[in-house]
């Protein structure tokens, strides 16, 4: 009897060890997990105990972290090859279009009658749109490769809102607007890249005439320390902007796309700022949609 009692004491006692040694495994394989789920870690998950069920656990899992490291290294390679598509293609199509262009208003100067004068501004504002998607298109896939470095130096940045507020003024009186501008009385500087910040500017006023019901503001300011841009356009009824996606990659207000945006104006804006560490926002009110962008002001003023 004290033979059996001595036997079950000892197999409890090896049950007992054994189940706290298969704990500490399974936490150390948790904490593994957890740490190639945050990307701390691409090791394969290793075991110190020897036991049949928990290495075939660990090896499954071992092949299924390798499938889907293999499945993003495919992934990342055909986003890399389908944007160099599409830069090629946007770069090819951009010389025979601005010879269309040229032609088109070469066109214009030559003596037209009335019908045929309507016509060729027909054509020359759907070449425009077309040039302008084509643009926006090599502009997208130069700004995603990351194959374009960004300057990083004092810019003034109420020259550059006041330099593309007037050379939209054409396009303003051509849809019979007049934007309220305030760019306040002083300079305000930030640390960037001026084309880059240029072309944050004219993203936001192209966006906000093209969808304005008839209103469009335009404000930059100071505030503690933070120089904010922004514009207001007035919404149209029939097209209210789902506010969650309005910063997406291809999102337009205007499903049926009659407006011939591609939808990459504000997403290229929010490229750009983030790249200059800036943030960008927006807000609905009133019928209201207002875009903001921040940045930080740039103390050292040498520019």
């Amino acid at each position: 009897m004290f033979g059996i009692i001595v036997v079950l004491a000892v197999a409890v006692a090896v049950l007992a060890v054994r189940t706290v040694v298969m704990r500490r495994e399974i936490r150390s394989m948790s904490r593994q997990l957890e740490d190639l789920s945050a990307g701390r870690s691409e090791k394969k998950i290793s075991l110190t105990l020897v036991d049949a069920r928990l290495s075939e656990l660990a090896t499954q899992i071992n092949e299924n972290m390798e499938l889907q490291k293999q499945l993003r290294i495919d992934t990342r390679k055909s986003e890399q090859r389908l944007k160099d598509s599409i830069a090629g293609v946007s770069h090819d199509l951009r010389t025979p279009l601005t010879a269309i262009i040229g032609y088109i208003q070469m066109l214009e100067r030559s003596g037209l009658n009335g019908e045929q004068q309507e016509k060729a501004t027909i054509i020359l504002k759907k070449a425009n749109a077309m040039r302008e998607l084509v643009e926006s298109f090599f502009e997208l896939s130069v700004i995603e490769s990351g194959q374009s470095e960004l300057a990083e130096e004092a810019v003034n940045f109420t020259n550059i809102v006041s330099e593309a507020v007037v050379d939209f003024i054409p396009r303003f009186e051509a849809a019979e607007l007049e934007p309220d501008v305030d760019l306040g009385n002083k300079s305000l500087y930030i640390a960037g890249d001026t084309t880059a910040l240029g072309r944050i500017v004219q993203n936001l006023l192209s966006n906000a005439l093209k969808y304005t019901a008839g209103r469009v503001k335009v404000a930059l300011e100071e505030r503690d320390g933070e120089i904010i841009l922004t514009v207001v356009n007035e919404v149209r009824p029939d097209t209210p902007p789902d506010m969650e996606r309005i910063f997406e990659r291809f999102y337009t207000g205007d499903d049926c796309r009659n407006s011939g945006s591609a939808g990459l104006g504000l997403y290229i804006v929010k490229l750009l700022a983030e790249k200059m560490q800036g943030a960008v926002s927006a807000s609905l009110e009133n019928k209201m949609l207002s875009v903001y962008v921040v940045f930080q002001e740039e103390k050292n003023k040498q520019a």
